[in-house]
């Protein structure tokens, strides 16, 4: 789950600025969209004008103003304090969890249960995170091919 940002109307902020243009946020969302799709995934975009910052995760309570210089989230409906951008990732993890997602599960694994030939392994789906640290996410090692006299013709 991504926002929507208004990064032209953040860049006119000019304490901020540079730090947002160096941020490359097109890139990073182009990656995340690219990777999620790889995977078998749906990546889902928070509307620009979500509410996000300003609402309660706790209650739902929805605050009409939140400067940017409040960094804690204090909430007068429930009493809540909690740090502003943990209160927005999880209101963001919430609408996650409510959208409704493609395929069987909550992300579509790539891949079938079924055996390839008749006394092989079975194919398994793979799913997304579940590889390894030494493991690159691409087609593993072949194996070197060998030479063999007897396959090749001589004219």
């Amino acid at each position: 789950m991504v926002e929507d940002l208004n990064v032209t109307g953040m860049l006119a902020n000019r304490r901020l600025a540079r730090h947002i243009a160096d941020a490359g946020f097109a890139e990073l969302r182009r990656q995340l969209a690219y990777k999620t799709q790889w995977n078998g995934g749906r990546l889902l975009v928070a509307d620009r004008w979500y509410p996000s910052s300003k609402t309660c995760s706790e209650c739902g309570a929805v605050k009409a103003k939140l400067a940017l210089s409040e960094r804690k989230y204090d909430c007068q409906a429930c009493g809540l304090v909690l740090d502003r951008d943990l209160n927005a990732a999880r209101n963001l993890a919430a609408l996650a969890a409510n959208a409704a997602t493609a395929g069987s599960g909550p992300v579509a694994g790539r891949g079938a249960n079924r055996k390839t030939p008749l006394t092989g392994p079975v194919a398994v789906k793979r799913q997304p995170g579940t590889a390894h640290a030494d493991q690159t996410g691409t087609v593993p090692p072949q194996g070197g091919t060998t030479f063999n006299p007897a396959l090749t013709t001589a004219h």
